[in-house]
């Protein structure tokens, strides 16, 4: 049998399939970036003041619900202390309007603080915009770098390693004005 690396033409041959497969390789390799979003937002004044307002509104909310339950608390507190003095037809009353005084309070909490709630379209609506600007800025940057891929490592606890060198952060935040 005839040594392959002897033969001049079969090493040439196995050399350029070597370099095609190495550059064939290095062809589908992808170009990632990372970016922190959390921190982006947080450099954004106009995010922060969103949030903290969105708060604010969100805890007058509460104040209002925790105000319906203390009052639907204390009326069942004074039925049954009043409960055993009560005629048959006077307690029926008072526990639907209990029962009723519960149900709205639920209802009102529910519409606010919902997963479809005021609280939730308010918070979509004041932060969405600013949303939107940072992505575009994430989205140009990627392009103009040629990645294929950006991952959010804000709150991800699978990445164990990233080059920092691939770390958009700071430029997107110098792109954001900021």
């Amino acid at each position: 049998m005839v040594n392959p690396f002897l033969n001049k033409e079969i090493m040439k041959k196995t050399i350029l399939f070597a370099a095609a497969m190495l550059l064939s390789v290095s062809a589908f390799a992808q170009r990632n970036a990372f970016i922190n979003t959390e921190q982006v937002f947080r450099a954004l004044p106009e995010y922060t003041a969103a949030l903290s307002e969105i708060d604010r509104w969100a805890q007058a909310q509460q104040a209002v619900v925790d105000a319906d339950f203390v009052k639907i608390a204390e009326s069942y507190e004074r039925y049954q202390e009043q409960r055993a003095n009560l005629s048959e037809n006077a307690r029926r009353q008072l526990e639907e309007n209990i029962i009723r005084m519960e149900k709205e309070a639920t209802e009102r909490q529910t519409a606010v603080f919902g997963n479809d709630g005021t609280l939730m379209q308010r918070r979509i609506e004041a932060l969405k915009p600013i949303q939107d600007r940072v992505f575009a800025v994430i989205d140009r940057l990627a392009k103009e770098r040629g990645c294929d891929l950006v991952i959010d490592i804000s709150n991800n606890p699978s990445i164990l390693y990233y080059n920092p060198a691939a770390d958009l952060t700071q430029e997107v935040i110098r792109a954001l004005g900021n």
